[in-house]
């Protein structure tokens, strides 16, 4: 991008000092502007909130022309961080910390932006498109949603309105295309449709973003997207468009007529597995498919039995459900993308199948705690008949096909490093229940999730060697 003035040379010494003392001094006086309009007139704190938000954004969005070091920005960003995390340990600076919720964002937003700043390195355009999502975005929608918003979903004891959502989706929207098209650097069609695909998944993101995380994991999720979509053509990206599409409107299809989820889990359902399509390929999609198919019938068959709680999972379930998959399918692609000379020929998809067996052992944990609800009574009084039971109906509803779909195929060293991370998570899970003696607390995902991750490690050195990887 060229600008439309001269700037002094950036590197030197001097210049990086002056710039960043004036940088400085800009973020103070925003500071100071903020608590004088919070002495003076007493607004709602979310204004005087977003209003070091916009102005900040606003003040770091041309540091890529600014600065040439690093080491400058990560001074600024170490000092403000500083700055906000001693003021609000004080009890000062209520202007940014006087909002009712709790949230860290204050500490993320000079994180994301230092993050921005070195990622986005060569690529100013990309750190401006980023920094623009986060502080217009996400203050239009704030802004928006707590003043207009009637249709409220939670998440997690926070709250969202879709009226925020919506505007968050629009504002986005031309936050990402405007820039893409006045560069010039990407076809008209292509950047219409990065610009829907990349808005559509950092609305999902910041709706079920919790404690102010948005302000971190927007602004990376929207340059990770930028630098992976761009190279494309409109083809490549309309298709995943559609795959998205078509993924979501089936997971809220299924989330409004089951209710097993509520607005926020049907996001991260529907992120998650866009997700292991988009990184991996359509196969990657039957197990967590056949997973979620077998777990709503499993759970409808024990609704008739002893009624359930209606009440859908958020979030929270949804991330421990699916964090050990979500790591195998980014660790796989990242594999392959940056040491695919690591790999002998013809060997692809080395995580697949300790992906469908991570899977299968969470289908198995998640009936296993159905079984337990159904009973009324502590998982540490199920019979080892019944845990064996729910591994053996996990491996043989999820493992076979989706080896069958996967690369190499159905082989006897795959189904036996599949069979060996079900049947291992769930001893280690029944194991661990009886130990802890927890039942229906936040906890149990949290140790389902554990359990899969600690089995899927001892099994994966094993399966490594065995396609002779290492």
């Amino acid at each position: 991008m060229i600008l439309p003035f001269a700037l002094p040379p950036v590197g030197s010494l001097p210049g990086e000092a002056i710039r960043g003392a004036a940088l400085g001094a800009l973020f103070l006086a925003i500071f100071a502007a903020a608590e004088l309009w919070r002495m003076a007139r007493h607004p709602d704190p979310e204004w005087t909130r977003k209003l070091v938000h916009v102005g900040g954004g606003l003040a770091v969005a041309p540091i890529p022309w600014l600065f040439g070091s690093a080491w400058t920005v990560l001074a600024l960003g170490a000092a403000f961080a500083g700055i906000l995390w001693g003021t609000r340990r004080v009890g000062w600076l209520r202007s940014v910390h006087g909002v009712a919720r709790r949230s860290e964002g204050g500490i993320y937003f000079p994180v994301s932006v230092c993050a921005l700043y070195l990622l986005a390195h060569g690529r100013p355009l990309f750190f401006l498109v980023s920094l623009l999502v986060l502080v217009v975005a996400d203050t239009a929608a704030a802004l928006v949603g707590s003043r207009y918003g009637r249709l409220v979903y939670p998440v997690e004891g926070d709250r969202r309105t879709l009226e925020g959502s919506a505007v968050f989706f629009a504002t986005a929207f031309l936050c990402v295309g405007a820039p893409l098209l006045a560069s010039g650097t990407t076809e008209p069609v292509a950047a219409v449709l990065i610009a829907a695909q990349l808005a559509l998944v950092v609305t999902f993101l910041e709706g079920i973003s919790l404690r102010g995380s948005d302000n971190l994991v927007v602004p990376l999720a929207t340059l990770y997207l930028m630098v992976k979509m761009t190279p494309h053509d409109a083809a490549w990206i309309g298709s995943q468009l559609a795959a998205q599409l078509a993924i979501t409107g089936a997971v809220f299809l299924l989330a409004i007529r089951l209710r097993f989820v509520r607005a926020s889990g049907a996001m991260a359902l529907s992120l998650t597995l866009y997700g292991a399509y988009s990184l991996g390929g359509g196969a990657w999609l039957v197990a967590p498919g056949l997973c979620l198919g077998a777990f709503l019938a499993f759970r409808a068959a024990s609704a008739r039995r002893a009624p359930l709680a209606r009440v859908g999972f958020q979030v929270r379930a949804m991330f421990w459900a699916g964090i050990v998959a979500a790591v195998l399918f980014i660790a796989n692609n990242a594999l392959e993308t940056l040491v695919p000379a690591a790999f002998r020929p013809g060997v692809r998809d080395v995580l697949y199948v300790p992906f469908v067996g991570a899977v299968a052992a969470q289908l198995a944990a998640l009936c296993l705690a159905l079984v337990e609800h159904r009973r009324g009574a502590p998982l540490a009084r199920a019979t080892r008949l019944t845990a064996a039971g729910a591994a053996a109906a996990g491996f043989a509803l999820v493992v076979p096909a989706a080896l069958a779909v996967g690369t190499g195929g159905v082989t006897a060293a795959g189904l036996a490093a599949s069979a060996g991370i079900c049947f291992g998570s769930l001893a280690l899970y029944r194991g661990t229940r009886r130990v802890r003696g927890t039942s229906h607390t936040h906890w149990d995902g949290r140790l389902q999730a554990l359990s899969v991750a600690c089995a899927t490690a001892l099994v994966l050195p094993l399966h490594l060697h065995a396609i002779g990887v290492v």
